[in-house]
């Protein structure tokens, strides 16, 4: 007797073109307008083409994290977070970009280097971003098979615009300033 077996496609349904399209329009006039915002404490190149609609950002501190987003005619996005690069991700929500851009924004970026433990070699780094209470973005790339003995070292990116309530000062810069 032959058994059935069912093979499930995990990966996103693509959309009909014109509704991809009508999406990723509404979709940018957000991100376009965070982008004219950005302007303000970043360099921002914003370039549409028939085939992709991509930003790259570059703060103006240093210790902020610089993006390039791509999301292609394809329905696929590139994502670059400082030096890691994810490409040919699916569009699976179009709600993603905005807050991925809001969320970098405001400093909510780790960069996780995984280090074995017996070796001290770096096997793996991902990048999060929080995006939401309850939802993160995080992507991964590997350079050894995972392992139980992995040690994660966490650098955390600030916000592109620093104000009062994300700047912590010590006693000791008070009385450096004084």
């Amino acid at each position: 007797m032959l058994s059935m077996i069912r093979i499930i496609d995990t990966r996103s349904a693509m959309l009909p073109d014109d509704v991809f399209r009508h999406r990723l329009e509404q979709t940018l006039v957000e991100i376009e307008a965070s982008a004219a915002r950005l302007r303000e404490c970043a360099a921002v190149s914003v370039t549409a083409k028939p085939n992709y609609w991509r930003a790259i950002v570059m703060p103006n501190l240093a210790a902020a994290c610089p993006f390039d987003l791509m999301i292609c005619a394809d329905q696929t996005f590139n994502l670059k977070l400082a030096n890691e690069a994810y490409t040919r991700l699916p569009v699976d929500r179009f709600e993603l970009f905005p807050h991925l851009v809001r969320a970098i924004e405001a400093g909510q970026v780790e960069k996780i280097s995984k280090y074995s433990t017996m070796t001290d070699a770096l096997v793996a780094v991902a990048m999060r971003v929080a995006l939401a209470p309850g939802w993160d973005w995080i992507e991964e790339r590997r350079l050894s098979p995972a392992s139980t003995d992995e040690e994660w070292r966490t650098h955390r990116y600030l916000p592109y615009r620093r104000s009062p309530e994300n700047t912590r000062v010590s006693g000791a810069n008070i009385l450096a300033d004084a």
